[in-house]
């Protein structure tokens, strides 16, 4: 029973995160950007896929965190092409440049059959789309993100890379410890602006 404690603890926390996120969505709070989500349904499913691909049935336990995150994933990208007003389409070119990238390893795996190396440049890709974001709140004057939605994120990383390690599994390590790290840091950015802004007043 206490092996499967992280599984449970996980799908909870990100059942929550999704429920707060997507009541959001439907009522206008958040209006996330479509290209965004299009481009981490195509890195979640693919990272997946050469996982499974490589560990097997066995492998899945390990790799749960993968899984819940890009079935949150197609659930948030259904919500918002069903429920968003005014939904922003557009690319910026650093999301064009992400998503013909994993596009691409898409196709080099399909035909190279190297799972390792596609998990982990799709990891790569996974990163650099972040890069943006973590300017923009070093640069920012005011707080824009939900501190507790990227506080559930950080915790669903965290405790998804428990059973990885636990297991020595690297590539759903890889997929935890990347997401860890990202979310920990725009944890910590929202946090300095909210410092900022309460020395101000």
């Amino acid at each position: 029973m206490l092996k499967f404690l992280p599984n449970i603890a996980l799908t909870i926390i990100i059942a929550t995160y999704l429920f707060i996120y997507l009541k959001g969505i439907k009522s206008g709070k958040f209006k996330p950007t479509l290209s965004t989500w299009i481009f981490f349904a195509f890195a979640t499913f693919l990272s997946v896929v050469t996982d499974f691909r490589e560990t097997g049935i066995h492998g899945l336990f390990a790799n749960s965190y993968n899984i819940l995150d890009a079935l949150g994933t197609f659930i948030t990208l259904a919500f918002i092409l069903l429920f968003q007003k005014n939904v922003n389409k557009g690319f910026n070119k650093l999301e064009t440049v992400c998503l013909i990238a994993v596009i691409a390893i898409g196709i080099f795996w399909f035909f190279s059959g190297l799972n390792v190396l596609a998990h982990l440049s799709i990891q790569a890709i996974m990163f650099i789309a972040y890069i943006p974001m973590v300017f923009y709140l070093w640069k920012a004057k005011e707080n824009t993100e939900s501190l507790g939605n990227w506080s559930l994120e950080c915790l669903a990383s965290a405790v998804g890379c428990i059973n990885p390690i636990l297991n020595r599994d690297l590539l759903p390590m890889v997929y935890g410890l990347r997401s860890l790290f990202s979310t920990f840091l725009t944890v910590l950015l929202i946090l300095r602006l909210k410092y900022k802004g309460s020395k101000l007043k």
